[in-house]
């Protein structure tokens, strides 16, 4: 998940869509490459024992240590957290040590290290910084699909054209690299001209990138309860209606009598759609993926 822009949805996309694999039953692993570590926000595990701030992964590409996992932050999602300490890998690649790391370099040392464990999941889904060179690298040079989340405004269109260059010199070390799409974030449902517009412009991009059938409608007040609970969209859907039916029965049970029975907090009523939405870009996505691996299996593209 990548876009040049920050405050484009890459992380809510990736904990989301994570979750929503997990919970069909396939194994998924999140990697935070991010220095704000709010992948942990999204998925609750702030304050767990493990989230090292990005501590484990610095070690494991100086030090090729395997990389940390929180295990099991959902039924079959597992994470490796990110964090401030990821800062120290730009520095890392600034100074003559890095060319002995595996590979020559931070990146392809990253790489490395995630393909020690890739083969233990059925996705691994890399929700990568904005504005840092290295760490987006470190993300591309590991991953087969780039898959950029973006709103239609002005700043989201210029980071999405800001990820075609890093996409294209990253090529030279890793030539399996392929655009699985753009998927809109935010969106207000009823904008089809605005929609209309964002796949045209498109076309203005130097090479296809296709855009996502489904996206990510604009609900600010779920989006809200999903990260102050460290609940995922489907989550936040499945505790409103319970809500919903606790505040029924004490607005119920003030009418019957005295007793002032305190009501629990209303929740967003836009939960379950934006759920929905989850589920249907998670869906998109592997539609996607199977597509692509059915035209180009992974093990005929350069030995991956």
């Amino acid at each position: 998940m990548i876009n040049g822009k920050g405050g484009v949805g890459k992380t809510s996309v990736t904990a989301n869509v994570a979750g929503q694999l997990a919970q069909a039953g396939y194994k998924v692993l999140a990697v935070d490459i991010d220095l704000s570590g709010n992948l942990g926000l999204d998925l609750g595990y702030v304050g767990d024992a493990k989230d090292d701030g990005g501590q484990g992964l610095v070690d494991a590409v100086w030090r090729s240590n395997p990389l940390p996992l929180i295990a099991d932050v959902r039924p079959s999602l597992d994470v490796v957290p990110g964090g401030r300490h990821l800062e120290m890998l730009a520095a890392l690649e600034s100074t003559p040590m890095s060319t002995e790391l595996p590979g020559g370099g931070v990146a392809t040392a990253f790489a490395a290290r995630l393909a020690d464990l890739a083969e233990d999941y059925d996705l691994v889904l890399l929700d990568c910084a904005p504005g840092n060179p290295i760490l987006q690298d470190m993300a591309l040079h590991a991953a087969r699909y780039v898959l950029i989340p973006t709103k239609t405004d002005a700043a989201g269109w210029e980071g999405l054209r800001m990820v075609g260059p890093r996409v294209r010199k990253t090529r030279g070390k890793n030539p399996a690299l392929t655009y699985l799409g753009v998927v809109l974030f935010a969106h207000q449902t009823n904008a089809t001209r605005v929609r209309g517009a964002t796949k045209a412009r498109l076309a203005e991009v130097s090479e296809t990138v296709p855009m996502f059938d489904n996206y990510i409608r604009h609900s600010e007040t779920a989006a809200h309860d999903c990260r102050q609970r460290g609940q995922l969209a489907h989550e936040l859907a499945r505790d409103v209606s319970s809500s919903t039916r606790e505040r029924l029965s004490a607005l119920r049970t003030r009418r019957e009598g005295e007793t002032v029975v305190p009501l629990p907090a209303a929740l967003s009523g836009s939960a379950d759609s934006l759920a929905g939405d989850y589920a249907e870009v998670a869906r998109e996505v592997l539609l996607r993926i199977s597509a692509l691996e059915a035209t180009t299996p992974i093990n005929n593209v350069s030995g991956r």
